[in-house]
């Protein structure tokens, strides 16, 4: 007669072995990966937190994934490194996929073993620099110390997409630039701004002033920077200083009427005359007496 246990085994063995042959035959059948049905499920979305999200989306490309994370890897170590991932829930996400089979999981462990790694990217072509005129700043001739007219240079964008300035976008080159400054455009123009946006086709314009600190010829450049591939602009800026800056020592002092004479170097003999003047009038009083 049986006892508790050996009915127990008796009652349940044959159940528990078919379960286990099943899991042994599904994985002996999921052994073989299809690549092409695994590069299908790889890049196939699946809804996930509210949004529709693939392995590519997060992993990227297939044969990158495998190269960064199963370098060498065959294809069963990466199918149990897939099914460890779904048990345990990886990143929050990867329990989703409790819903692949054995087959699925091994279609997508082949298609990362056998996937090649895409070729890098080809660099980013520089998009034209938007065009400047004038493309070369000529002032007139200005006083030291004074203020030239503003001159505005139109920037263009010609390329096909849009082009974002920089932030400074104007940034001062080579040259005597403590005598140039930027100034607001005239009125009906648009005027460049930080960080601003120039859409295809369109224009914004820059004010320009010439302010020399000194006599003579004056020249400067300006670097009008863009974000991202497109080649700053330089602009060129001249202009002709009239006068001279004083020499140091040379101003009157503050509240000081002081006039210099017009004899300039003559100064000294003046005086001396004076002098002799007054001397021959008192001597002629003395001798009238």
């Amino acid at each position: 007669m049986l006892n508790r246990r050996e009915f127990f085994w008796l009652r349940h063995l044959p159940h528990a072995a078919m379960a286990l042959a099943s899991f042994y035959t599904a994985g002996a059948l999921a052994q073989a990966g299809v690549p092409a049905t695994g590069a299908t499920l790889y890049v196939q979305r699946t809804a996930v937190g509210g949004a529709q999200v693939s392995c590519q989306d997060c992993h990227g490309f297939a044969g990158t994934f495998r190269d960064l994370r199963f370098p060498g890897a065959t294809e069963a170590a990466i199918r149990a490194r897939i099914q460890s991932a779904i048990n345990g829930n990886a990143g929050q996400v990867m329990g989703t996929y409790s819903t692949w089979t054995p087959q699925q999981i091994s279609d997508v462990a082949a298609h990362i073993q056998a996937a090649v790694t895409p070729p890098p990217p080809p660099p980013f072509a520089p998009l034209p620099t938007p065009a400047a005129s004038p493309n070369s700043v000529m002032f007139g001739s200005t006083a030291v110390g004074s203020t030239s007219p503003t001159v505005n240079v139109l920037l263009t964008n010609s390329a096909s997409t849009a082009i974002t300035l920089g932030n400074p976008f104007v940034v001062p080159g080579t040259g005597q630039v403590g005598d140039f400054r930027t100034a607001p455009v005239a009125s009906g123009q648009t005027a460049c701004a930080n960080s601003g946006r120039l859409e295809p086709g369109s224009s914004c314009s820059i004010g320009a002033q010439f302010v020399p600190t000194a006599g003579g010829a004056r020249s400067a450049t300006w670097n009008i920077n863009f974000v991202g591939n497109v080649p700053a602009r330089e602009v060129p800026l001249q202009g002709t200083a009239t006068g001279s800056s004083a020499a140091p020592g040379t101003s009157p002092a503050p509240g000081s009427s002081a006039v210099a004479p017009s004899n300039a170097g003559a100064g000294a003999l003046g005086w001396l005359n004076l002098f002799g003047l007054l001397a021959l009038l008192g001597v002629s009083r003395s001798r009238r007496r």
